[in-house]
């Protein structure tokens, strides 16, 4: 009879430690799945910073990025103006002295008919020598664009390129005709830069009334 309780005994105990075993491993095996449960599930994943945003921190942050891109436009277009300028600057200095050296070409020959005329005994030769000196100079003028106004005696008078300095009451030529050209006008790339001065004709009786 003692044998047998003995091996009741020894079953049980052996039955609780399987129980043991088993509920533990159990017990592991849920709180993994739990484990990977709160990893996997949506629910538990962090909310983003955005969505914590309140309208006036969105429109406050958005406000901000807008200030910085128009300072740093301002800042583009700032260094732009300036290189432009510089850039204008450069250029306006090359074309005058490319002016300036086509003139001075002019002025050697200036001086050279100078010591020529202070030995010469042909008034000719003088003349003939001013009238090239005066076809140089001019050339260089149209060079750059620059054209004589057509304007001559007993022409027609034309406001936008003709000026009138003295009427002169006449009934020999029809009215607005130009009767003297005080000095001759020009034109730059067509645009009238100086009119030509003149004088012209008016009908006497235009006058009276």
């Amino acid at each position: 009879m003692k044998k047998s309780s003995k091996k009741e005994n020894m079953h049980s105990k052996e039955d609780s430690q399987m129980k043991a075993e088993n509920s533990g491993a159990w017990n592991s095996e849920s709180s993994t799945e739990k484990a990977d449960e709160t990893t996997v599930s949506p629910e538990n994943e962090p909310v983003s910073s955005g969505a914590e945003k309140s309208p006036e921190a969105a429109c406050r942050e958005e406000n901000e990025l807008l200030k910085d891109q128009l300072f740093r436009l301002a800042a583009d277009f700032d260094n732009f103006r300036k290189r432009t300028a510089r850039q204008m600057e450069e250029n306006r200095k090359a074309a005058l002295e490319q002016v300036l050296l086509d003139f001075v070409e002019v002025t050697d020959n200036f001086d050279r008919a100078l010591k020529s005329a202070r030995t010469a005994e042909d008034m000719g030769s003088i003349i003939s020598g001013i009238e090239q000196l005066s076809k140089q100079f001019f050339s260089i003028l149209e060079k750059y664009g620059l054209e004589r106004i057509k304007c001559e005696k007993a022409g027609e008078f034309d406001p936008h390129r003709h000026e009138a300095v003295q009427h002169v009451e006449t009934s020999d030529v029809p009215d607005n005709t130009i009767v003297e050209v005080y000095k001759s006008g020009y034109a730059l790339n067509e645009r009238v830069v100086r009119p030509a001065l003149v004088s012209v004709a008016r009908s006497p009786e235009e006058t009276e009334k």
